[in-house]
């Protein structure tokens, strides 16, 4: 059995990015209307960021935060590590397990083609359980 690449992940999977100099409450509707957790941010053709769900819950509603007045650069997480395409998936998620995040985006010839997620390795119901599991946990974060 060969092991899937982070180019088959990727597979099908349409490239969505925010500029830097975009508001947190612009690029929220642009996650939602894609239904993603993350987004990868650029400056221009270059990756500078990452901006996240948690992003938006801790960077932004916790801190009280203006999201049609906040840039997505001042609350973005910045130089995000990242992975080439042909590297194994299971590279990807030791990734996220040593850095305790859920995304990473994967640069090729020093572009971002995409992103893999903690998600592309679950199946549906799998899935579901550990996001509504994610939820509760930030939920209890922010109200302790």
């Amino acid at each position: 059995m060969t092991a899937r690449t982070i180019r088959d992940t990727l597979e099908g999977q349409r490239l969505v990015t925010a500029q830097s100099t975009m508001t947190v409450a612009e690029v929220a509707a642009m996650m939602k209307a894609d239904s993603m957790g993350a987004i990868l941010v650029l400056a221009d053709t270059e990756l500078v960021g990452i901006f996240t769900e948690r992003d938006a819950l801790f960077r932004v509603a916790a801190e009280g935060l203006d999201p049609n007045q906040t840039s997505i650069a001042e609350v973005m997480t910045p130089d995000p590590m990242t992975i080439g395409p042909d590297k194994p998936f299971t590279d990807a998620l030791e990734l996220m397990h040593g850095g305790q995040y859920r995304h990473v985006p994967v640069v090729e010839n020093g572009g971002p083609i995409g992103m893999v997620s903690s998600r592309d390795a679950m199946g549906p119901e799998l899935e579901q359980f550990m996001y509504t599991k994610i939820l509760q946990e930030q939920a209890f974060d922010v109200l302790a």
